[in-house]
């Protein structure tokens, strides 16, 4: 998915231009936001999708880069049984944890079930 950088954009007239990496801007109009976003910042990363206008390209599903990701799982409880089996509490998959010597658990990689999460 393309990013660029919001060079202006007008919520009163409702279209402004994002400067891609190729120094062409593109044309947004306030309907090529994505959904729940209603205003696009001077100077904001955002991505987006390109489409045919009637008058060139334009943006389509236009929303901050930071909008973007995923938001990360907290695990409140982890337990490593006798054999080194880790569990977490909730909706995830824990592929890697290591143990401090004070007992300090450290989880350094976290896959969220999404089924789960969808419910």
């Amino acid at each position: 998915m393309p990013q660029g950088k919001v060079k202006w954009f007008s919520s009163e007239k409702a279209f402004g231009f994002i400067e891609q990496d190729d120094d062409n801007d593109i044309f947004v109009h306030v309907t090529g936001l994505a959904d729940g976003v209603t205003a696009i910042d001077k100077d904001m990363l955002v991505e987006y999708e390109v489409e045919q206008g009637r008058k060139g390209p334009q943006a389509v599903g236009v929303k901050p880069v930071s909008a973007a990701a995923p938001a990360a799982e907290v695990v409140e409880e982890v337990a490593v049984d006798a054999e080194g089996k880790v569990e977490a509490e909730g909706d995830v998959e824990v592929e890697e944890v290591a143990v401090e010597a004070e007992g300090d658990v450290e989880v350094a990689e976290v896959e969220v079930d999404e089924e789960a999460e969808a419910d």
